[in-house]
C-alpha cells in the first residue's frame, strides 16, 4: 500500500480502480450514518470517502495503516487546491471543496487496525470499504472487529464493504452463461466469508444485514462486457458513469421492477448515450436480443454493504 500511494496516491483511484463503483458504494452508505455522529472510518486510504462522511458528522477519525496514505489525507484535507481539483474530477455528487482546512472535525492518524493506538472518547459509527479482505486471514479479521467494538459505543454501528466468497461465487455463475470469465481474483485479498457472520457475535457485533449493488453489478459486470467484450471494457468508461446513475437511483432488482425492465434498461442505454454513443449502440442491439434471459439478478455483487450493531 506503500507502493500505491506512491504511485497513484494522488487520486481516489489508489484504493479502489473501479471508481464509478465507489460514487454509488458512498451514495448507498452515507445515509445509513446518523446526523451528527462521532465516526471511525477504518482503512481510510487518501480520505476521500472520509471527507464525504464528514457531512454527516460531528467529528471523523480517518485511520489507515499506511503512512503515505495518511500523508496523501492531510494534503486532502489542508490544501484547498489541491481539494478543489480531485473534488472536480472525482466527485460528482459531494462538493469536497468546501471543507474548510482547519476543520477540527477531521482527523487522519496512521493506525493498524489490528491494535489501535489512538486515545479517543466512542465512535457512534465504525465505517471501512475492503478492509477486513486487506488482513491475511479470518484470525486477523475477527481481532480487527474487536478492536473496532472496544473503540464504539453500546449500540453503536459498523458499516463495511468487504468482497465476500459467496458474492464472487453468485456474480461468476451469473456471468457463465453469457460467456464471460470468472472475475478477477485478487493474490492478497482475503475473501470474507458470509457463513461465518454468527461468530462476529464473540468479538461483539451482531450482523443485522447484508445489501448488495446488484444494479451496479448487472449492468457494468454483465451487460457492458458481454455487449462490447470484457477486453474492451474500461473502469472509468461511459458506460460505468451510466451504470452509476442508474444504480444510484435504482439499486435493486426490487427498485427497477418498480418502472419495469424494459424502460430502465432504455434509460441505461440513453445515459450511455450522452457519454459514449458508439458503445451505447453495441449495448442497445445486446438488450435488443438478450434482455429476456436475464434472469433474477437480486443477488448479484461480489461487494456486500454489511451492517452490524454492537452487542
Amino acid at each position: 500500500w506503500e507502493s500505491e500511494a506512491q504511485e497513484i496516491g494522488s487520486t481516489p483511484l489508489v484504493t479502489i480502480r473501479d471508481h464509478y463503483f465507489r460514487i454509488h458504494e458512498l451514495h448507498t452508505l452515507l445515509p445509513l450514518i446518523p446526523s451528527g455522529c462521532r465516526l471511525l472510518d477504518v482503512g481510510c486510504g487518501t480520505g476521500f470517502g472520509t471527507l464525504a462522511f464528514s457531512r454527516r458528522s460531528s467529528y471523523v477519525l480517518g485511520v489507515d495503516y499506511s503512512d503515505k496514505m495518511i500523508r496523501w489525507a492531510n494534503r486532502l484535507k489542508n490544501d484547498p487546491e489541491y481539494r478543489g481539483e480531485v473534488s472536480s474530477e472525482f466527485s460528482p455528487m459531494w462538493d469536497l471543496a468546501c471543507v474548510g482546512t482547519s476543520d477540527s472535525r477531521i482527523e487522519f492518524l496512521q493506525e493498524d487496525v489490528t491494535g489501535l493506538t489512538f486515545d479517543r472518547p466512542p465512535f457512534d459509527v465504525i465505517t471501512g470499504q475492503r478492509i477486513l479482505i486487506n488482513l491475511p486471514s479470518h484470525e486477523i479479521q475477527m481481532k480487527a472487529l474487536a478492536q473496532f467494538r472496544e473503540h464504539t459505543e453500546a449500540g453503536g454501528m459498523l458499516i463495511l464493504t468487504e468482497a465476500t466468497l459467496q458474492g464472487h461465487q453468485r456474480t461468476d455463475e451469473y456471468r457463465d452463461p453469457f460467456g464471460l470469465p470468472i472475475l478477477e481474483k485478487y493474490w492478497h485479498n482475503n475473501y470474507v466469508d458470509e457463513s461465518r457472520f454468527d461468530e462476529w457475535r464473540e468479538v461483539g457485533w451482531e450482523v443485522q444485514r447484508d445489501m448488495g449493488f446488484a444494479t451496479y453489478t448487472l449492468l457494468s459486470k454483465v451487460i457492458y462486457p458481454t455487449a462490447c467484450g470484457p477486453d474492451n471494457c474500461e473502469f472509468l468508461s461511459g458506460a460505468n458513469a451510466a451504470a452509476m446513475e442508474m444504480a444510484c437511483l435504482f439499486r435493486s432488482q426490487q427498485s427497477v421492477e418498480e418502472i419495469g425492465q424494459e424502460a430502465f434498461l432504455q434509460m441505461y442505454i440513453d445515459r450511455v448515450s450522452y457519454y459514449d454513443k458508439p458503445v451505447a449502440g453495441e449495448i442497445s442491439r445486446w438488450v435488443a436480443k438478450n434482455s429476456s434471459k436475464l434472469s433474477d439478478w437480486s443477488r448479484l455483487g461480489h461487494q456486500r454493504l454489511i451492517i452490524a450493531s454492537a452487542c
